[in-house]
This record gives structure tokens, C-alpha cells and sequence, in this order.
């Protein structure tokens, strides 16, 4: 699968798209079976919803996986790492990225001690799935339907009725986390969020597991559950779904050759390239060069 084009610093942040002079995000995504597409592992600042509209989508947190099926939606709290795929092939959603400052500006009074921070400070809190089937679930998905509509008309004045929905949808959403915030155990995603990063700086060599291990303080068999509870799979697996992701970005960008893109993301022999590649794909590199070239013609 081909991760989507998002735009990511240096720290795997991601640098959300926003609404020209507006600081709230909205935007809708596709995943399509000609692409593969799934969105890798990043994190934000701003708080998440995403409504699904077709199809089912599996979000993974910190040793957390939920299925979002169309009709239903998903809050992802600040600054947690996730990731995004389809369940099938097929699905599209439609994203509200919300600032914290953008709910309350100022944190010296009582609105964003109350209504702000706990939620930030929820360290139990990665996600919340936002069914229909409570009050406060409908109300959300209400507003989201109307936001999604409002911003594909953009009709004179629509930035206000879009801030209007957001402080509606944050008071019902307050109150749905009321349990959660409540909860104190957890954990963060620092040391997982610096394991992914090193592994993507570094998916173009050969990289040592003992040499990883060192980088975020754990042993190597320590490194080795770390990363599978919280990932879902093992370090190995990832790397190669890494790996070949980065590869399928050249082979549609760059006019490099194959065995040149083999190399440069870390495969040291261009048969097992090619036989990994195909068991991902259904397809050799070159025969998927080729169709995303058509799908651009």
C-alpha cells in the first residue's frame, strides 16, 4: 500500500492543511483501490475528527486499533501518533482539524482550565469512537454532515458558520469525554513517536537492532515487544511496508531506474526487491510504474 501525501516535518508532525486566513481544517479523503493508499504513522497539535462517508476505516493509536464504519466517526486527541487505513480497498472520510488556542485563545482563566486541558491532559485519552447511538454522538454527527456541506459550497461567509459548528461540536464532545478524561492511566507516545522516526530517517540502510534499541533506552527483545504492541506488528514487517511505500513514491516521481530505487530505500538485492514488491502489490515495480503513469496520462 501507498501511504497519502501529507505533509510531515522533520519530527513526523504533521503540518495540517488550513483554510486560507482561518485556522480550523476541513477537508474530505479518498482511499482508492488503484493507489493502495493508507496514511502512515504522524501526529498533530490540533484535535481530530473524521467522519466517515463510505466504506470502513481502521485508525490505529498506541497498541489501539478501531474500525470506523461509514456513519460513524472518531475523535484523535492532540499530539497522539496514529495511523490510517481502509479496512477494504475503498473508503472516503470527511477531517476537522481543530487548534487548541482556536477553542480558547487565552490559558489563564477558567474556559480553558475546564473545557481545554483536561482533555489535553487526558493521558488515558488516544481516541474515541463516536457512534449514532448516544445523544451527544448524533448531535456530533449532525454538525459534521453540515460542516462537510457547507465547506463543499463555500458560499459568501461560510468561515463563520464553520467556527459557529466547531464550538457546538466541542461542547457535546466535552461532555462525551467526560469518562475518559476522568481515567487516570495511560501512556504517551514519546518514545514510540522517536522509534518511528528513527526508522524512517534511516529505512535506506541497514540498520542494527541493537543500535535502535540504544536510541530509545530498551534492550533489544525490550525494542522488539515495545514496538509490536504498540505498532501491531513487528519492526521487521513495518520497515518492509516502509521501504517499499518510499519506493512506490520514486518509481512514480523519479525516472530513476529500478535497480537504483531498490538501493536507495534500503534493499540490498533487486530480486528480493521485486519478489517483496509483487507480494505487497500484485505487481512487479515496473508494472506498477507503468500504471501509475497511464493513471496520469
Amino acid at each position: 500500500m501507498r501511504a497519502k501525501n501529507i505533509h510531515l516535518d522533520a519530527h513526523r508532525q504533521e503540518i495540517t492543511r488550513k483554510i486560507p486566513g482561518f485556522p480550523v481544517s476541513c477537508y474530505h479523503t479518498t482511499f482508492r483501490s488503484d493507489t493502495y493508499d493508507y496514511i502512515d504513522w504522524h501526529w498533530h497539535v490540533e484535535f481530530q475528527l473524521c467522519l466517515t462517508v463510505s466504506g470502513s476505516v481502521l485508525w490505529h493509536t498506541e497498541a489501539e486499533q478501531t474500525e470506523v464504519p461509514a456513519g460513524q466517526g472518531i475523535f484523535i486527541n492532540s499530539q497522539r501518533v496514529h495511523m490510517v487505513r481502509p479496512v477494504r480497498k475503498e473508503a472516503s472520510f470527511f477531517y476537522l482539524d481543530i487548534p487548541p488556542d482556536f477553542i480558547c485563545p487565552t490559558r489563564d482563566g477558567g474556559l480553558y482550565e475546564h473545557s481545554v486541558l483536561p482533555v489535553l491532559q487526558a493521558s488515558a485519552l488516544h481516541r474515541k469512537l463516536i457512534t449514532p447511538q448516544t445523544e451527544k454522538g448524533r448531535e456530533i454527527h449532525r454538525l459534521l454532515n453540515e460542516m462537510a456541506a457547507v465547506f463543499d459550497e463555500k458560499t459568501e461567509g461560510y468561515e463563520f458558520v464553520l467556527a459557529g459548528h466547531v464550538f457546538q461540536i466541542w461542547k457535546s464532545l466535552r461532555e462525551l469525554l467526560a469518562e475518559e478524561i476522568g481515567s487516570t492511566q495511560g501512556s504517551t507516545d514519546e518514545r514510540f513517536r522517536d522509534l518511528l522516526l528513527y526508522l524512517q530517517k534511516n529505512y535506506g540502510s541497514a540498520m542494527r537492532l541493537d543500535e535502535m534499541a540504544t536510541h530509545i533506552g530498551l534492550s533489544r527483545s525490550e525494542c522488539c515487544r515495545y514496538f509490536k504492541k504498540h505498532a501491531g506488528q513487528t519492526i521487521s514487517a513495518y520497515l518492509l511496508q516502509y521501504r517499499i511505500d518510499e519506493s512506490m513514491y520514486l518509481l512514480t516521481e523519479t525516472d530513476r531506474t529500478i535497480a537504483q530505487i531498490a538501493q536507495d530505500c534500503g534493499f540490498s538485492q533487486q530480486s528480493y526487491y521485486a519478489k517483496k514488491f509483487r507480494e505487497q502489490t500484485g505487481m512487479t515495480p515496473g508494472q506498477y510504474r507503468e500504471r501509475m503513469k497511464a493513471n496520469l496520462s
